[in-house]
């Protein structure tokens, strides 16, 4: 699952060949915080970008990554 979502990161996202992409599942239990929370984060030389999606790794699709990076989350 995770390298299924590196592998569409790194497509949507247009990530350069020296990138790195990282995907991380995260557990909140914080009142208000949704209980599950993805993490996309991109590290590359002098740039870095970093995507939440509030879903679990498994259930997030492309059409998901395309929303978060253009900044309209589903």
């Amino acid at each position: 699952m995770r390298r299924r979502l590196k592998e569409i990161a790194t497509k949507v996202l247009a990530v350069g060949e020296d990138d790195v992409v990282m995907v991380t599942e995260l557990a909140c239990i914080e009142p208000g915080c949704p209980p599950i929370e993805t993490v996309i984060a991109v590290l590359g030389t002098g740039t870095s970008r970093q995507l939440k999606i509030h879903k679990s790794i498994a259930d997030i699709t492309e059409a998901d990554l395309i929303a978060a990076a253009s900044g309209h989350p589903h």
